[in-house]
């Protein structure tokens, strides 16, 4: 069920982020956080006491963009509340395949393009938690740096 699971809302554009935030709210969702930044959510992610179900992320950020912190989700355990299990959905007002390509390496569970809707938010969020697929940080590790910049 959507409301008993715990949200990270990452984006640095203080509308998304409200717009996000009701959408969840009116689906039922209580526990939502919010970052700023990649870098922020790490942070938030590292020291938080509960552990996030879903991080859902824009991709184009300053200090720390949406790539980077899937990145760093999927190749770190020493952030507290790790798991392995955790839905991300990267969302972006400019759909790119480069940006696809390296999301699908490094396993998104999700893609949105914006502006969202509520209906579509919903189904994303119920069809990524049936996505499913076993960590291989090895592969992950493969990717350049340069990959993971987005203009």
């Amino acid at each position: 069920m959507i409301a008993d699971l715990n949200f990270l809302i990452v984006d640095d554009d203080k509308t998304t982020i409200d717009s996000v935030t009701l959408m969840l709210t009116r689906l039922g969702v209580t526990k939502i956080s919010v970052a700023r930044s990649g870098f922020e959510a790490f942070r938030l992610m590292s020291k938080s006491r509960e552990r996030f179900d879903y991080v859902i992320s824009d991709v184009c950020m300053g200090d720390g963009n949406g790539l980077e912190l899937l990145y760093h989700i999927r190749t770190t355990t020493v952030a507290r509340n790790y798991r392995p299990d955790m839905c991300v959905v990267l969302m972006s007002g400019m759909a790119s395949a480069d940006i696809a390509f390296v999301a699908g390496s490094l396993d998104v569970n999700a893609f949105l393009v914006k502006p969202l809707g509520i209906a579509k938010l919903q189904q994303v969020i119920l069809e990524a938690r049936h996505r499913t697929f076993p960590l291989d940080r090895a592969n992950y590790y493969k990717l350049s740096a340069d990959k993971l910049k987005v203009a």
